[in-house]
This record gives structure tokens, C-alpha cells and sequence, in this order.
């Protein structure tokens, strides 16, 4: 089982994680250093538009209607993905391809900048995010997969499989984990 964790790799979550607001995730990992991690959940559209959200604004980008839950911290704070394979001002990359903007009103510069926005930039509420040293200890209770992040799996077109083929591409040996119960207690 891949190990590895740091900026760039992607949280699988394994069947067995107990946290709801984990099963079937993928998480980005955005940030991981001594004082924490932080990423963002890329596989939970929410049940509202971002025109809900933003009703009472003035901003918005063309077209772009899904809202992401990133994860439990922070519900109301703003994120955004964009895919460009060129450097971009006002955001970070984090992996090939894939850069992270930290609130919303810098994705205006961002969607000048790149091509297709409405399919190339992706809204995120809240994060997910682990103190020093606890997603070491999750790691080591083998809650989470992992692997090296892309643009295709960040942007997929079908929000719905990204777990399940995030953990095909980790290879025959953990192709179980899709038949396991969404809630092992139960079973």
C-alpha cells in the first residue's frame, strides 16, 4: 500500500474510514507540512448551485453552476481549482496542471487566463483539514490510499466515479475496496 502523503498526492479514502464526511472521497492534498494538512475533497458536488450562493453578489464566472463541498472545516470559506498547464497569477500550483486559488474573487483573474473556464475552474466550500501529525496517524491506522495527483482525475467529468477510479488506477490488488459495504458495521 502506497504511503506517501505530501503536496500533489490524493487521499483515497479506504471503506473503512469511520468519519461520514470521508466515505468514498478522494481529497486533494493542497498543503502538508509539520503544522498540519490541508486539501480539498474533489468528488462532492454540493445539492445547491453557486448562484445560490451567490445571490446577493456581484461576482461570477460564466456558466460555472457546481459547488464542491472540499470537507468540514471552515464550511463557509471559499476555494477554487483551475487546470491550466501554464504558470498563472493569483493562485498555487499543486500538482501538474492543477493550481489552488484561495478565495473566490482572484478566480475572475484566473478565468481571463485560461481557456474554457466553465469546465476548466472548480468552487469549493469548506476543507479538510488534519493538525500536526494526525493525518500521519491516520496513515498509519491504513484510513487512507494514496497516489500522486492529475488534472484528470481533479477535473472528471463524473463527479460520481472519481473514487472508484481513482482506486482502479491503484492496480488489481485494490479492486475489492469497490464491493466493500459503504458502512462495514452494517454488514
Amino acid at each position: 500500500m502506497n504511503q506517501k502523503f505530501e503536496k500533489g498526492y490524493l487521499l483515497i479514502a479506504n471503506p473503512v474510514l469511520p468519519d461520514p464526511n470521508f466515505s468514498r472521497t478522494v481529497v486533494l492534498l493542497c498543503n502538508h507540512n509539520d503544522g498540519g494538512s490541508f486539501g480539498l475533497v474533489i468528488n462532492r458536488v454540493a445539492e445547491f448551485s453557486l448562484d445560490e450562493i451567490l445571490e446577493e453578489s456581484e461576482f461570477t464566472i460564466p456558466d460555472v453552476q457546481k459547488i464542491f463541498l472540499g470537507g468540514p472545516v471552515a464550511p463557509t470559506q471559499g476555494f477554487f481549482l483551475c487546470r491550466s498547464e501554464k504558470e498563472l497569477a493569483e493562485v498555487e500550483p499543486i500538482c501538474p496542471g492543477v493550481h489552488l486559488g484561495m478565495n473566490w474573487e482572484s478566480s475572475k483573474l484566473v478565468a481571463e487566463q485560461i481557456e474554457e473556464p466553465e469546465k476548466n475552474i472548480r468552487f469549493y466550500l469548506g476543507y479538510s483539514g488534519w493538525a500536526s501529525g494526525q493525518l500521519a496517524g491516520e496513515m498509519k491506522q491504513k484510513s487512507w490510499l494514496t497516489r500522486e495527483a492529475n488534472d484528470t482525475f481533479v477535473f472528471s467529468g463524473n463527479e460520481d466515479k472519481i473514487w472508484s477510479n481513482v482506486v482502479r488506477s491503484l492496480g488489481k490488488d485494490y479492486e475489492y475496496l469497490l464491493n466493500a459495504p459503504v458502512n462495514p458495521s452494517l454488514n
